[in-house]
């Protein structure tokens, strides 16, 4: 009797030990994003709010050096309300700086789409932007 007792637990504690040290026993360096472009947004006033905004997008290339003389397009739509969306071109300021004025009459959720085009690459990054 205390074998037929014995052999469910040695299987339990078996199967236990062996889930735990599943995903112990080998780690991986971090993974790099693979993303040929990095776009970084500042907005004016910080942090955004309603009414007009001012947007500022560092781009640089995957190595942190500043992409200039791109064909940058903004477009912003509101993420809870359908049909709210605004587009336009953004102008260069230099090392990398590209801006675009907006009126976000709403506050909440959007999300910006910004698609950069320079030399035959076309790239494009979804950023999720809270306007108060």
């Amino acid at each position: 009797m205390r074998k037929l007792v014995l052999i469910p637990v040695f299987v339990l504690l078996s199967v236990l030990l062996a889930a735990c040290g599943a995903g112990s026993a080998t780690t991986s360096a971090p993974e790099s994003s693979g993303k040929p472009m990095n776009i970084e947004v500042e907005t004016n006033p910080n942090p955004a709010a309603m009414g007009d905004i001012e947007l500022v997008l560092n781009i640089t290339d995957a190595d942190g050096n500043p992409i200039e003389g791109a064909t940058v397009d903004v477009t912003a739509t509101h993420t809870d309300m359908t049909g709210m969306d605004m587009s336009g071109a953004a102008t260069e300021q230099g090392a990398g700086k590209y801006a675009i004025n907006a009126n976000f009459s709403m506050s909440g959720n959007w999300e910006l789409k910004v698609y950069i085009r320079k030399e035959g690459l076309d790239y494009s990054e979804e950023i999720d932007l809270q306007v108060q």
